[in-house]
């Protein structure tokens, strides 16, 4: 178990050819996907932007440990990201992104960085130009 996080591409970054017709779209996540199986097979690498593995459970607590150590436990990656080890569903909407943002900023500014929460910055901000690119949200599998 852990927390893992998605950026789908664009439907109109996918040459789709003429399986455009059987692709649908997740209106919530930009995912594009397939009733059809092996069309879903078919497309499975391309509908991802960007996929990371944020950390086991083990992982996200001590994170959010030292999140909230540099920035408080009200912060946005606090509240929104790591306050649990698995919580696949939910996702951070591209209106979020800025206030995100500017908290990587700001950790990624503290001397105080373990090899761990250099990874996730890295991670994240991967992230963050993907949904940028693509227009859709972060999404938490």
């Amino acid at each position: 178990m852990g927390l893992d996080a998605v950026v789908y591409r664009n439907r109109a970054h996918i040459e789709l050819g003429r399986d455009a017709e059987y692709a649908k779209q997740d209106p919530r996540t930009g995912e594009v996907y397939f009733e059809d199986l092996i069309l879903s097979r078919k497309y499975d690498r391309e509908r991802e932007a960007v996929s990371r593995r944020l950390g086991n459970v083990a992982a996200v607590a001590d994170l959010v440990e030292q999140v909230v150590q540099l920035l408080g436990s009200d912060s946005f990656i606090a509240q929104k990201i790591l306050y649990s080890g698995t919580h696949s569903g939910d996702s951070i909407p591209l209106k979020d992104i800025p206030e995100l943002a500017a908290e990587l900023h700001a950790i990624r500014q503290s001397a105080r960085l373990s090899p761990l929460l250099g990874e996730f910055l890295n991670a994240f901000e991967e992230l963050i130009k993907a949904a940028n690119d693509e227009g859709n949200p972060i999404v938490f599998v």
